[in-house]
């Protein structure tokens, strides 16, 4: 009954949900939060950690098959460098966007925007 492929089977099903859900979070973010830095910063973290993850579970998936061959271990390289992109392209675009927003000024309300009156004073508190 507990053999390996039920094993990664269950771990796999645990990845996926798991990434399923970080990535619905995402979603969930981007429509409650209102202004685009708030989003930004909502939608990066979960959708990156929740497609590794689901990467992750499929890999664990194809590990699992008791045909594992030639075939499958292409597929599993060809996933992780899918995870090698988007660790190395999500990062950069929510930068791209960060900055855009903050050049086009479009950062929300005045009043949901906290200003540092005092930059240097965290130096000398350190």
């Amino acid at each position: 009954m507990l053999n390996l492929g039920f094993i990664t089977d269950v771990i796999s099903l645990i990845f996926i949900v798991a990434g399923a859900l970080q990535v619905f979070f995402a979603s969930v973010g981007i429509n409650r939060f209102r202004s685009t830095l708030a989003r930004i910063h909502a939608v990066t973290k979960p959708q990156t950690v929740g497609l590794i993850m689901v990467i992750v579970g499929v890999i664990f998936r194809l590990i699992g098959d008791e045909h594992f061959d030639v075939g499958q271990r292409g597929d599993v390289g060809m996933l992780f460098l899918l995870v090698l992109f988007a660790l190395m392209t999500n990062p950069v675009t929510a930068q791209r966007l960060g900055r855009i927003s903050r050049r086009e000024g479009l950062y929300g309300d005045e009043e949901d925007i906290a200003i540092n009156e005092h930059p240097g004073d965290l130096h000398k508190q350190l």
